[in-house]
């Protein structure tokens, strides 16, 4: 008797829905869901159990073999990976917010946009969280119990990805690669000296986009004129990402980059962003599902608020 599948394809899906498969942290799916809210197209979000490995589950690999999010589907097409979504979204809703950069977008906008859109986040991310010195104060879900939980499941990701292999052969050589990836990335971030390297560069580029915003005409247009546009969605997700993080203080905050900050606080109270973002309940559920035990009891005496550091940000 064969053994029932851990994860089940929903049946969510027909011809005319258009369905999301994400995860509430990515910052991936998060310039994703952005623009979907800013185009005002209706969508079914199904969240995948990364923490379970839904993600590598068979149903999951049908729709993407490198088991990554985010992947949009509508009927049998399949667009997977967040800069092709986007594409996809300004090429067939056309009747929609157009989000693309204006004809006459200069070309230091168009580069900065282009490098945002290249830089490593989950390289950023991982590597915040193996050089916890860099980091000043992170925030939900990426607090210091489930960021040594998730440290300790990327330690065995390769060897996972080679079960996988095994479990689903049609897959298993994506998945192989995936994980020699994964070997290689890993032992490069490390290296704390990359990793600081690696923070310069992004500093770098924050600089350049604090030059641009010293020249907007007012407070009232986006990076690229007077309308938000994927430059916006891409440096808007990148702050919020080093914001969790821990990160600001690094960058912005403090006199470093004045008007990034203010840009930053503009972006944290739009409404379309503000959609994009998890719950308290759900950061709360998080949290407690990813905290080791050791640390569980500890927590208790506490109240839950004082995990949820700078949340009154987020979306009630």
């Amino acid at each position: 008797m064969e053994e029932e599948p851990k994860f089940k394809r929903p049946e969510i899906v027909n011809d005319d829905s258009l369905v999301l498969y994400f995860n509430q942290y990515s910052y991936y799916c998060q310039k994703v869901l952005w623009a979907l809210h800013e185009k005002d197209i209706k969508f079914t979000k199904y969240d995948i159990d990364v923490a379970n490995d839904e993600h590598f589950s068979e149903w999951f690999l049908e729709l993407n073999p490198r088991g990554e999010l985010p992947v949009l589907q509508k009927g049998l097409l399949i667009v997977p990976g967040s800069n092709r979504i986007l594409d996809y979204l300004e090429e067939n809703f056309q009747n929609t917010k157009p989000l693309k950069l204006p004809w006459n977008t200069g070309t230091n906008i168009r580069n900065l946009k282009n490098t945002l859109d290249k830089l490593p986040i989950g390289v950023i991310t991982m590597g915040s969280f193996l050089h916890p010195r860099t980091v000043v104060t992170p925030k939900s879900p990426f607090v210091q119990p489930v960021r040594y939980t998730i440290l300790e499941r990327d330690e065995t990701v390769s060897s996972r990805l080679r079960g996988y292999a095994k479990t689903f052969p049609a897959f298993g050589e994506v998945l192989h690669r995936k994980a020699d990836f994964h070997d290689r990335k890993r032992l490069v971030l490390t290296n704390e000296q990359y990793f600081l390297e690696l923070l310069d560069i992004l500093d770098a580029v924050l600089t350049d986009a604090e030059t641009e915003l010293v020249n907007l005409d007012d407070d009232t247009t986006w990076i690229a004129g007077a309308d938000l546009s994927l430059a916006d969605i891409s440096l808007g997700c990148l702050l919020y990402r080093l914001y969790v993080l821990g990160l600001e203080d690094r960058f912005w905050t403090g006199g470093k980059k004045p008007q990034l900050e203010k840009y930053f606080n503009r972006i944290l109270a739009a409404e379309n962003f503000q959609h994009t973002l998890p719950t308290k309940t759900s950061l709360l559920k998080t949290i407690w599902l990813n905290t080791p035990s050791t640390y569980k009891a500890g927590i208790a005496a506490f109240s839950f608020s004082s995990m949820i550091i700078g949340s009154t940000l987020l979306k009630r």
